[in-house]
Order: structure tokens, then sequence, then C-alpha cells
């Protein structure tokens, strides 16, 4: 919470940004707000407020004058230029914020190589500045109230017998145990941490459907929706942990955790580390954490010991902090040992559902996996959601047919439109609960940024109109990556930073882009330092710019009527840089991947100050200390463009900047006039196209399910056999001793009709025939040879056939 004069200096910057912005976008670039407008503006509508304040300054109550009002807003607007929120325009009676400053030089950004910028070409058609309130819920609920809340759950549901004694003697120690965790997890007592009501709210719903005998998977399931940064991750995880705690004597996964790329599930593991670590040292059974993807073996994390700012490294025994031996983790296990917790991808759930490690160390425990949570939600659109859906089919199936348990499935996303509509396509199920914080919960905080630069059309310029005719040879061509590598060192090096948020993070949508704009920029940036051209050399003391004429304006802008400087006027004088901006940027670029530096080698290095990246960052990626964002063309979709704009600030007090190039393309154009489609979209325009019952996608897990029902019905040696020996003869002939209940179950867990499920085992069947036939050398014109569609060193589809025959032979011949 602010104090009242905080209050009173945040109502101001208010106000001049929304005036700012109202002028910005009629197209007045050079705008300001007079004192006097925003002393009238506080006497008019903030009287209670002064009033407030100015009885907390005497003591006692008391109505301030108008005068005192002058002298209360003249004061705070001195501390907001001081502290470089605001900014005088040519004399201390007109102020304009930052942002809008910013927004002024973008507006008459040139394209500059050399010192001379009067035939430079402007890179930027229009200008237009989106001012939006940041809301978070309301964080007013102490933890021991919430423990009490959940203690109160089992008095309100059937429960459970299988959960009853459970509850009856672990409950309270587990609660003790779970705020334990908290406290270590935020380094703060429990009487200085506060929960959102939402945040409650999940983990009431979500623990009481866990304990509950009433609880079906098919009728209800659930999604946490709030804006990025704002608890949804505790919402899910609290009641996971506490019936992780509360169950910890019988051996198996509680709750798998799904993430849709390698990097958020090691973000998560590094989360759930930090809750678990100091917990581990003092319960009877330490909880296990398990991690499966494909990239366990290069894990980067922290060490979790209070104070410790080293980094885990691998040993035999788990994982040691490289700044002290005695710092360990030995409960993080891969998929060979069994795990409480499990975190994976969809690709690796759905092996461990066929697999020998998922038979033994998931799904033949004394416990089965109760909570299942796809995080990200928004990303399983299209086919990858198809996938999902039929993913979730063949889990809940396994879970059921395993041990008799129902799985509650959770999806957590803070950008899906028809959010219930989605859910239940996803998880297959009757209903399902939203769990969102109420309008009346949430809390302005502060502000966040959006600037939308309209580039100008690609076209040749010639630099010197007024040579001669014969001697006018030089060119340049102004394209929209021109006005986007300008608009990149321009904002890093005007935007307001502080020593802890001092970062940006670009996104663009094509390789072969990203590749050009990081070489492009770092060119500028670090070999030619074209950000130089525009020092404020005056204010700052240096010879940077070769067109600053050196007025006096080291406490002001220069006043365009009494102390004129055409090089401000035109835009060319960055003059909010400060002496921490007169340096070339860090950058790095991330694809594919992998990050390298400006000179393509490959980088971990944390040391950046500008991160170009696809949107392979644009989920999961919470650096600290990122306040700027930008994205370059109009993007892919909106879902995508929000999470993007949400890597910036995410920090409560943070007000974050976005800064959005459109080109010349009619998308773009057509954004640039609709910014509030991106800004502040409607429910149809986050709505995440899916289509569980796809045919295609389906016969291709139902191939899967398959290999499922073997792996739950046989014993490990004939999965062994049909899994990874791929014995053919031996998958057939389980397939056909079984094939009525194989049949009941596709129909039950697909939702198909007996003769479609029946046709789709046939064709299984054939394809499994086929594979055993021999390769007829004699004949070229085989199923398996005209299926052979590729070149390969330069070989043609005749050379490999023949290269066939050749082996066949061989083969016959011993």
């Amino acid at each position: 919470m602010r104090n009242k004069k905080e209050a009173v200096k945040y109502q101001i910057v208010k106000y001049v940004e929304d005036r700012n912005a109202d002028d910005i976008n009629r197209g007045d670039y050079d705008c300001f707000v007079g004192v006097k407008d925003v002393i009238n503006h506080f006497i008019h509508n903030h009287g209670s407020l002064m009033t407030s304040l100015f009885t907390d300054m005497k003591g006692s109550p008391a109505t301030p004058s108008p005068e005192t009002i002058t002298w209360i807003v003249v004061t705070c607007i001195q501390e907001l230029v001081d502290d470089h929120y605001l900014i005088y325009i040519y004399d201390r009676q007109r102020v304009r914020s930052r942002i809008a400053e910013l927004v002024r030089y973008l507006s008459y950004l040139k394209q500059r190589f050399d010192g001379d910028y009067t035939s430079s070409p402007g890179l930027a058609h229009m200008v237009k500045l989106e001012v939006k309130s940041r809301l978070r819920p309301r964080r007013d609920i102490p933890l021991m109230r919430a423990v009490r809340t959940i203690s109160t759950v089992k008095n309100v549901v059937q429960i459970d017998e299988s959960i009853q004694p459970f509850l009856s003697q672990n409950l309270r120690d587990s609660l003790n145990w779970f705020r334990t965790m908290v406290e270590s997890r935020f380094a703060r007592k429990h009487t200085e941490i506060e929960l959102s009501s939402f945040q409650l709210r999940g983990f009431q719903t979500l623990f009481q459907a866990a304990i509950s005998r009433e609880f079906s998977s098919e009728s209800l399931s659930y999604i946490i929706q709030s804006s990025t940064a704002s608890g949804k991750t505790e919402a899910f995880l609290f009641p996971i942990l506490l019936y992780t705690l509360m169950t910890q004597e019988r051996r198996g996964t509680k709750a798998i955790l799904v993430y849709p790329r390698i990097d958020l599930c090691n973000d998560q593991l590094q989360r759930l580390i930090e809750y678990v670590y100091a917990v581990n040292t003092k319960i009877k059974r330490p909880i296990q954490i398990g991690i499966h993807h494909g990239k366990v073996d290069d894990l980067s994390l922290k060490c979790p010991h209070r104070g410790c700012n080293g980094s885990l490294q691998a040993s035999p025994n788990g994982f040691i902090c490289c700044d002290d031996a005695t710092h360990t983790v030995d409960f993080v296990v891969n998929k060979y040992r069994m795990a409480d917790i499990i975190i994976t991808t969809p690709d690796s759930l759905h092996r461990r559902l066929m697999d020998r490690e998922g038979k033994n160390n998931i799904w033949n425990k004394q416990i089965l996996p109760k909570y299942i949570v796809f995080d990200e939600a928004h990303i399983y659109t299209g086919q990858s959601g198809m996938h999902v859906a039929n993913l979730v089919r063949r889990l809940r199936h396994k879970i059921r047919h395993s041990g008799g348990s129902e799985p509650i499935f959770i999806a957590s996303s803070a950008t899906i439109g028809k959010s219930k509509e989605f859910c239940c396509k996803l998880f297959s199920t009757d209903d399902a609960n939203i769990i969102c914080p109420e309008e009346t919960e949430l809390e302005e905080i502060g502000r966040e940024y959006i600037v939308f630069v309209k580039a100008t059309h690609p076209r040749k310029i010639l630099l010197n109109p007024d040579a001669a005719q014969e001697e006018q040879t030089s060119y340049t061509i102004a394209t929209n990556l021109s006005a986007m590598i300008q608009t990149a060192f321009c904002f890093f090096h005007t935007m307001m930073k502080t020593s802890e948020k001092n970062r940006v993070i670009g996104f663009v949508d094509s390789i072969d882009i990203i590749k050009r704009l990081g070489e492009k920029l770092c060119d500028a940036e670090q070999k030619r330092r074209l950000y130089q051209l525009r020092t404020p050399d005056a204010r700052l003391e240096t010879s940077r710019n070769p067109q600053c004429p050196h007025l006096e304006c080291r406490s002001l802008p220069p006043n365009p009527y009494i102390n004129r400087c055409q090089t401000y006027v035109d835009g060319e004088c960055w003059w909010v840089m400060q002496e921490t901006d007169d340096r070339p940027m860090n950058i790095q670029i991330h694809k594919s991947g992998t990050t390298q530096d400006c000179a393509g080698r490959p980088s971990d290095s944390d040391e950046w100050d500008m991160m170009i990246t696809t949107s392979s960052l644009e989920v999961g990626f919470d650096h600290p200390s990122i306040i700027g964002t930008f994205q370059y063309m109009a993007p892919m979709n909106i879902p995508g463009f929000i999470q993007r704009i949400g890597r910036g600030g995410r920090s409560p007090a943070d007000m974050p900047i976005a800064v959005v190039v459109l080109g010349s393309r009619p998308i773009d154009c057509f954004y640039f006039h609709h910014t509030s489609i991106l800004t502040n979209p409607n429910d149809s325009k986050l709505e995440i196209p899916l289509d569980p019952e796809n045919r295609y996608i389906k016969a291709m897990h139902i191939t899967s399910f398959t290999y499922d029902y073997i792996s739950t019905r046989y014993a490990i040696d004939v999965l062994d056999q049909v899994y990874y020996q791929v014995d053919i003869e031996e998958t057939l002939n389980l397939i056909e001793q079984s094939e009525e209940n194989l049949l009941a179950d596709i129909c039950k867990t697909f939702n198909l009709p007996y003769e479609v499920a029946k046709d789709e085992i046939q064709q299984i069947k054939q394809y499994f025939v086929s594979c055993s036939k021999p390769l007829l050398a004699e004949d070229p014109t085989s199923k398996y040879c005209n299926m052979v569609r590729f070149r390969k060193n330069k070989t043609n589809v005749d050379e490999i056939v023949k290269s066939l025959h050749r082996i066949v032979y061989d083969l016959d011949g011993d």
C-alpha cells in the first residue's frame, strides 16, 4: 500500500500520462501539461486525498486551502522530476511524462549513419501510446487464516474412504509443515505472508476435490485464470503440496505438472526445490521431485540454501552446490526412480503411459496421481491441443484402471477466452470450474505502457539530394527492419531504468529475421555506436553528438523561443539519456533453444542488456530485471502477444514498457488502427481453437492406447518384448487375445461407436501383419520400395531400390 504522499504523486503521474496519451494519439508528439492544470485537477477531483494528507502532516483534522494544495502539488512534481518520472518542458510551468518523451523520440526517428542528419530518411510514420492500469489480486488474507480455513474443508464434504485415515492422522501436522514450506520459499515469517482471495479459493476448492468421495474427473475440471505474475501457480501448487505431505507415507506419485516446454519444466523444478528444501531435512520421508524430459542432464539450478548464490552441479548422489559442498539436493530424481511430484512435458508423459519407467515408478504404486496440471494451457492450440486432449483421455483411463482413483485435471493460463468451453474440450469433462479473481478483489498497483510505432513504407533514399546530378550516387534503403533497429537502441538508451530493472527482451516471429536483426543491431550498437549520435552533449558534458550546439540545457530541455536548439526540436537529441546510458548494450540472440552473443558464440552468461528471441521465451521466462519488451511486426496471435508483453515488469511495483514496431503489411496497418484488439482483447479474440475429435489425431492415440493397455494388463517381461523389442507377432497375438476388452476400453476412453473402434483396431492389425511380411527382392513395385520418397547424398529412388535388392540378395546368400 502507498502512503498518502506517494498516492498523490501517483495520481499526478497518472493525470499527466493520460493527458499526454490523448495528445499523442491526436498526433501532437510535443505535448505537455501545464502545472496549473495539475493543481486545478487536484483541487477539484482529489479533495479527500489532499485533506487526508494534510491531516497527517498537521497531526489533526484539517482542510487544506488552495494555496496549500498548490504547495503540495508543486513539491510533489519537483520530486517526480528529480526521480525522472516527469520532466519539465522549456520552463518549470509545464511537464511531460517520461514515457511521452520516449514516444517523442520515436516519432522523429531517422535512419542515421553519420553526423549529418539533414538528409536522413524518417522511419516512423505515426506513433500511438496506450496507457493501462496494472491490476493485481489484493493480498489481504494472512497465511494462518488461510491454513485454518483449509483445516475445516473436511467438514463440508463426504470424505473418500481411502483418504479418511490420512485426514484423521496427518492433516494437522501436514498443515504445520505446509506453513514451514511457504515461510522457507518466501524467506518470511508466516505473519508477514498474505494470500489473495482467489488463491485461497483455489487452495480450498482443489483440496476439497481431492478428499471428496463424490468427485468425478469426467464431470468436472478446473481452470485457474488470472493475469501474469498474479499468483496462479500457488493456487494449484498449495493444495498439491498439502496433499503430498498428508499422504507421504504412501509411496507413489501424487501430482503430475505438465509444461509445454523444457525450460518451463526447469523453472517449476527450481520453484518446487525452494518449497521443499528446508522441510525435507526434517520430515520422516522427504518429498521426491521427478523431472522427466529429454534434457535432464543439462539442468542448471540455483542453490536453494538461504543466503547462498551458488549453483547446483550434478553428482552421483544428486546435486551439490559449487560454493558449499554441504548444500546438497538429493531429492530430485529422473524417470528411473519413483517421485511424489513429477514435472514433465506432454511428449514424456505420452511415453510414461506405455514404457517400463512409467509402469514401475508411477502406475504400479500404492497411490496414484491425484492432481494433473497443464500450466500455460493457451499453448495447446491447433494440433498440439488435439494431441494433449487425447493424451488426457488415455491418462484418465490409465489412472482409473491402475487403481480406481479419480484424477483432478487443472488448466492454468492468463490468456484464454471462453475458458470453460476450452477446459471442457481439453479434459473431456461435462463442466469446468473457473477459479479467478473477482473485479472487487483487484487493486491498481501501477501503470503499463504500450507504444505502437507504424514504420514508413520501404523506399530507396538519395542521401545527398543537393549535390550536382553527376555526384548523386549515395543511396540507402529505409526498410521496416531499419525502423526496428533504430527503435531498439532508442528504446534501451532512453527508457527509465534502475539498477535492478534495466533489461529489454524483444520478440520476432521469423528465424531469418531474428538473425538479420541481431546482426544489424549488434553492428549498429557495438561497432558503430550509432546511439551516440543523439547524446545530449551539453547536459552530459560529452562530445558524442556532432549536431549539438552546446546550449545551456542541463536542468531542462532548451526553450525553442528563447534558447532554441534545433537538434532537440528535430528529435536528434535524446535529452533524458543518463551517463549510465552512454555505453553500448550487450545483446544476445536466443533461437532454436540456444543463446548466442553478437559474435555468434554460444553463451550462457546472464550479463546481457537486450535479448532478442522467438516465441520460445514468451512464456515462463521471468527474469526479474526485464522492464521493457518489444515486438517486431504484427504478432502471430493475440494470446501470445499478451504473454510476451507480460515478460516485462514482473514485480508489483514495476511500470513496464512495451514497444510494437508495425510494418507496411495490411495486417500491420490493421493492428495500428485497431490497437485495442491487442491491448484490451475480448473473449472472442482470446479463444483457443481446439478439436479433440479430429479423427486422424484420435487414430494415432488409439494406436498408442493399445500399448497403454498392454502396459497396464501384462507383466513387465511382456511389455519389454512388445514395446522395446518390437515383437510384432507377440503384439498382434496380445491384441487378438483381448480384442473385445480392448475395444470396450477404446469406446469408453475415446467416446467412439463400437464399429468405428473395431475398424481402427482392424487397421492396426493389418499394419502389423504387413510389417511381418518379407521384403521381396524380385518385386521392385512392392509397397516397401514405393514408400521410399527421399533423396540423400544425391541418391535417387531407383538407386536406393537397387541397393536394397543387393542387401536382400546378400542376406539370402548368407
